[in-house]
């Protein structure tokens, strides 16, 4: 079992998230009869549930682009007012239902001549959580900014245990698409702990090609308490929105009778 639990702010986070879930509305049609959905297009955060309202016409709701379904949501037949079809964009249904950005478009599916379209874009805060079962806590430390797009994320790497490493070693940092096996515990390997009473250290990263994704370093490290800092840009590329990503550090000083000394793990998801 995990022995490390989210951190205190991923948790708040989360809170906030769930506290602040609500109900959109949307237009189908207007009091004019005009072949519209009123807002067309929308942001909502994960979690929040769109009401479309039938107003006037016969209408449909469909999810997909330009007349093409894409089987993601579907009202059913076109029909009248009085009617009403709800979707909630909570994780479950953006994990089964992945779309680049998390842009959701939709048509009527007997006006796209008339192009009566919408989108919903669900924004997704970002969350970083530590792992692992071997490797000391703090030893991977969330410094400043976000794993969001477009924005840079810095981490550090520092040795907590006393008679580890010393200053002056180096310091490195991989993300990787994958975890190792046996998440969220890694592969046990000999003499790769921080502690050098610990028999065996834990590799908590993917390390089969394509992984890692990004290598970083080295960079030097002055001791404990002092972690290096490591700048984790994000591109703004809106594929990338969810995105859960792994990152862990190693210390490494070839003098050292301990010479490698791996830090524990994040897993991390993009956020917007």
């Amino acid at each position: 079992m995990n022995r490390y639990a989210p951190s205190v702010f991923v948790g708040a986070l989360l809170a906030a998230t769930a506290s602040a879930q609500v109900t959109h509305t949307v237009d189908v049609g207007d009091a004019v009869g005009g072949f519209v959905y009123s807002p067309a297009d929308i942001v909502i955060n994960v979690g929040d549930t769109v009401d479309w309202v039938w107003v006037s016409g016969f209408h449909d709701v469909e999810s997909g682009n330009g007349g093409a379904p894409d089987g993601i949501f579907d009202s059913g037949d076109p029909e009248l007012p009085p009617a009403t079809f709800s979707v909630t964009f909570d994780q479950a249904f953006l994990d089964a239902n992945p779309v680049p950005g998390n842009v959701y478009n939709y048509y009527c599916s007997i006006h796209v001549s008339f192009l009566m379209f919408g989108s919903v874009t669900v924004n997704i805060p970002p969350s970083v959580t530590s792992y692992g079962c071997q490797n000391p806590a703090g030893s991977l430390i969330d410094l400043a900014g976000a794993p969001t797009l477009g924005n840079n994320w810095t981490v550090g790497v520092d040795n907590p245990v006393p008679g580890g490493q010393p200053g002056g070693s180096l310091a490195f940092l991989s993300v990787s698409v994958l975890p190792a096996p046996f998440f969220p515990c890694g592969l046990p390997l000999p003499g790769f702990n921080m502690d050098p009473l610990q028999p065996t250290g834990e590799l908590l990263i993917n390390l089969n090609p394509p992984d890692p994704v990004l290598p970083l370093g080295p960079l030097p490290w002055a001791g404990t308490g002092t972690p290096t800092q490591f700048l984790l840009p994000i591109p703004p590329n809106p594929a990338l929105l969810g995105l859960d990503l792994h990152t862990q550090g190693l210390i490494f000083d070839p003098t050292f009778a301990n010479t490698f000394g791996a830090s524990e793990g994040f897993k991390f998801k993009i956020g917007s």
